[in-house]
């Protein structure tokens, strides 16, 4: 079984239609096409159901996908392990949204000028669906919001930044923060979000009735909702936020650490990637050292 048809199925199942996996992997949909069904007749079972431009995953694709990655992953680290500089193989590392605009520019500049044989792989999520699948080890790395918790002894960690609390707004009124709040509609940034509590704790430390416009899990699409006049947020503020929203009105609202966002490079002990994942971290200057644990 050819490992770059696994790659190639996985791709699939990710992207959801052929189309889209032969963009990822620079293939034609033929290619592609050709691919799962010679894995088909390997496996004796239909493994995507196609429904139009889409395709979907069958039960028995289903459940070989855990065992397809690991074969995938596995295979990936069998070249990195003949590269004596370690400067090869393949590297995935996840991050928060605003991370992928603050840090991964300077990662991916870094890792393609010092390891150009390494393949990067870039997975977007929340801080708590990257910090799972960084303790799964389907992440070699990830940039998150600091957990709450003890992090196991398996996985290490550094501070990045410190962002403090700020009111945004398109109202150039020059209200006080409690008074825009009692006026103006409120975008909430997800109270379940490891980044989103530290801001509802604020708003609900100022005792202020507000009306809720809705939640969102993106402090940049807040600020897309917050520009185009439909309400107010409580956000932290990241380096790209005035870059790419200038038209914003951005009030300080508290510098104490309790309602600060506190940034953090976490990794995997055990990855097979670390020289690539020194090389991410390098990237960006953690200014604190690594702590295990």
């Amino acid at each position: 079984m050819d490992i770059r048809f696994l790659e190639s199925l996985i791709a699939v199942v990710e992207t959801g239609s052929i189309a889209a996996a032969a963009r990822v992997q620079n293939l034609t949909p033929a290619a592609i096409g050709q691919r799962i069904r010679t894995l088909e007749n390997d496996i004796g079972q239909p493994l995507l159901s196609r429904s139009g431009h889409k395709a979907h995953p069958t039960q028995a694709c289903l459940n070989l996908m855990a065992r397809a990655r690991l074969l995938v992953r596995e295979s990936r680290a069998l070249k990195a392990d003949v590269d004596l500089s370690g400067l090869s193989g393949h590297v995935r590392l996840g991050a928060i949204s605003t991370a992928l605009t603050d840090f991964m520019p300077k990662i991916v500049k870094h890792i393609s000028t010092k390891a150009p044989d390494a393949e990067l792989t870039i997975v977007p999520g929340s801080s708590a669906g990257l910090y799972d699948m960084l303790i799964k080890q389907e992440l070699d790395a990830a940039i998150v919001v600091k957990p709450t918790f003890h992090l196991p002894k398996q996985i290490q960690a550094s501070a990045i930044i410190r962002q403090r609390l700020v009111l945004i707004s398109s109202d150039r009124s020059n209200l006080s923060p409690q008074k825009t709040l009692k006026q103006t509609p409120l975008i909430v940034y997800d109270k379940a979000s490891w980044g989103g509590r530290i801001a509802w704790e604020w708003i609900k430390k100022q005792q202020i009735d507000i009306t809720v416009l809705c939640e969102v899990d993106s402090p940049e699409m807040i600020a897309i909702l917050v520009e185009q006049g439909l309400g107010i947020a409580v956000l932290p503020e990241w380096t790209g936020l005035m870059e790419r929203h200038s038209d914003l009105i951005v009030t300080p609202i508290s510098s104490h650490p309790k309602y600060q966002r506190e940034i953090w490079f976490l990794s995997h002990q055990m990855t097979a990637a670390r020289k690539l994942v020194t090389l991410a971290q390098a990237a960006i200057n953690p200014r604190s050292s690594n702590t295990t644990g």
